[in-house]
């Protein structure tokens, strides 16, 4: 399933509880509602007492709670009526300050919980990226990922969190209900046609707002993917000129975007604004039928309609919240996508067995290999058989696309075979431990990655506890990076900027082998080293590689001879079969192919 889909979650039950929010989260906040309601019904219901008080100069008889403020203020008449007015007011409000404290203790959890739903996500979302295999990690766009791990995340956050405001508000507008019923079922009923014609809004609006924040959505996803292509691709746009060419194309997605959230907030407000009339036609429906009906008192009609405009700006939080879940919703179930493909295809965890020491070679038997998604029958390796042993460097060659860094990946456990076996001192490699196992490897790719930060944090990366200067000195030494180091001004703690670009291509490929070092690896596999090497960088690191693998197995993957003249046994790829090995003298001699390749090189 491609995560762009909006598939929504099995149920709301099930989706609240995989983010979270427990059962006593839930049923607190309930708790707080209700006692937010009751508070507002008794202070809504002080209003009669009140209001008869000002109209007979007393209050009213004929119930247990009127009996009961008679005996509570009685004392006060003493003073005057004046006083027993102020004693009920007081009471009023009371009742008021307790209702909007614990209105204000519902919202501050609700603000928590809302928070605590985006991080939760966001966490789920970087655990199942940072897990997942990389077979499918290359299959995604980086810009969809970032853009699923950042904006999305937010409006999943918000929309999950919306659901939980919308049942406590939803709570509060049933209280208000109640409270018409109790003042009057016959205005009530008299006014349950336009609550009717409400909550007919809220359906239409649901229906048309679910086509918007879809296209929404996936607007956002294409520009975190085109904004990743044209930044990572600036040099090449600017030698092209292509600048006014990509400003459109970000600008079009963007105006894109715009017009698709301004016509949710449109939906939005007309869906708000519309709710105004329709609660303003309820109060005067409300007035006409109190004049109608004789048994419908003035101070039952006051409160009623006091009740009704109460109830209006319950009534728009709950559009707010019900919109914003909706505009927000393609988002929630498109993360909820991502997070099951990418545990879906969570890297295997690898065997109990740890990674020998010493190590004594490395076997291929009859290894297959297609990457996932690949056409049928296009396998990037077809029976692969080989030994490599320890302490040793071994060259792979051969034209671009012959499988050259498939088998390195394959060795590093970063892909499984798809037929056939690597045995790692004759035990299968997926019987090992994978961390293990990689913490005994080092992979030093064409262009090596560094974090922005030192050279001595990048080399101390993994590595516990830390090295100190002079363990690092050596490998810097070891891997012929000392000389260049030891000339910078800050040395080891000269920041190395993003990605290395302070560094020139040969100082990061010694870094990156340096780093190998430092790691003890017993493993070391270089994937074109020099490739972008001028020649006295290329010396370096070949003499560098040849001193490595009198203690280490190394293994390179080179088109250049000086890189491979010197191997011990090279293996000649030829669209992902092994067509020849030996050492270079040999090839030379009895291999037309690899005498194509590296004949006539000087």
């Amino acid at each position: 399933m491609n995560p762009s889909e909006s598939t929504p979650p099995s149920s709301f039950k099930t989706g609240l509880a995989g983010l979270g929010v427990t059962r006593a989260v839930v049923a607190w906040l309930f708790f707080l509602t209700l006692v937010l309601a009751l508070f507002e019904g008794m202070g809504l219901g002080m209003l009669l007492p009140v209001l008869a008080y000002v109209r007979t100069g007393g209050l009213p008889g004929g119930g247990p709670s009127f009996q009961f403020m008679q005996d509570a203020l009685g004392w006060l008449g003493a003073w005057g009526k004046n006083w027993e007015l102020a004693g009920l007011l007081v009471i009023t409000l009371g009742v008021i300050c307790l209702r909007y404290a614990v209105n204000y203790v519902r919202d501050v959890r609700l603000a928590h919980l809302r928070l605590s739903i985006t991080r939760r996500l966001r966490n789920q979302v970087v655990r199942s990226l940072v897990r997942a295999d990389l077979g499918y990690l290359m299959s995604r766009r980086s810009g969809e990922l970032q853009s699923s791990l950042t904006m999305e995340t937010d409006r999943a956050g918000e929309a999950a969190s919306s659901q939980i405001g919308i049942m406590t508000s939803l709570a509060l507008i049933v209280v208000y209900v109640l409270l018409l019923l109790l003042l009057s079922p016959l205005l009530t009923a008299c006014t349950a046609p336009i609550l009717t014609m409400v909550a007919l809004v809220l359906r239409w609006q649901s229906k048309k707002s679910v086509a918007l924040t879809t296209a929404v959505s996936e607007q956002n996803l294409r520009l975190g993917d085109q904004a990743s292509e044209v930044l990572g691709g600036i040099l090449r746009i600017k030698m092209r000129s292509q600048e006014t060419q990509a400003e459109e194309l970000l600008s079009s997605t963007a105006d894109r975007i715009f017009h698709g959230m301004f016509n949710l907030e449109r939906l939005r407000l007309a869906v708000e604004i519309s709710m105004h009339p329709l609660m303003a036609a309820a109060g005067l429906l409300v007035i006409l039928l109190a004049v109608m009906a004789a048994e419908v008192g003035l101070a039952v009609m006051a409160v009623f309609v006091f009740v009704l405009v109460r109830m209006a700006p319950q009534v728009t939080q709950f559009i707010n919240l019900w919109s914003h879940r909706n505009a927000c919703l393609a988002s929630l179930h498109r993360v909820q996508a991502l997070v099951d493909q990418a545990s879906e295809h969570r890297e295997l965890r690898g065997g109990d067995r740890q990674e020998p020491a010493p190590l004594q070679g490395v076997e291929f038997r009859d290894v297959w290999f297609r990457y996932p998604g690949s056409l049928e029958g296009g396998y990037a390796l077809e029976q692969i058989d080989c030994a490599i042993p320890a302490r040793s460097l071994t060259a792979v060659v051969g034209r671009s696309g012959a499988g050259k860094s498939t088998l390195a990946s394959l060795l590093s456990a970063y892909h499984l075979p798809t037929q056939g076996q690597i045995l790692l001192d004759g035990h299968p490699l997926e019987s090992y431990r994978l961390a293990a196992l990689r913490q005994g490897m080092a992979f030093v790719d064409q262009e090596p990655f560094f974090f922005n930060d030192t050279i001595r944090e990048n080399l101390n990366f993994g590595v516990v506890p830390p090295l100190t200067d002079t363990e690092l000195e050596q490998a810097l030494k070891d891997s012929g990076s000392w000389e260049f180091v030891s000339r910078l001004e800050q040395g080891l703690d000269t920041p190395v900027g993003e990605r290395g670009s302070r560094l020139s291509q040969g100082q990061k490929q010694r870094l990156a082998i340096a780093h190998a070092l430092v790691v003890k690896a017993r493993v070391l596999i270089l994937d074109e080293p020099t490739s972008a090497l001028d020649k006295t960088s290329e010396l370096i690191i070949a003499q560098t590689i040849r001193e490595l693998a009198s203690r280490l197995m190394v293994i390179v993957i080179a088109h250049r001879l000086q890189t491979v003249r010197w191997a011990d046994q090279i293996l000649l790829l030829e669209q992902g079969r092994l067509i020849a090995q030996g050492n270079h003298e040999s090839l030379i001699a009895d291999c037309p192919q690899y005498r194509e390749l590296f004949g006539k090189t000087k």
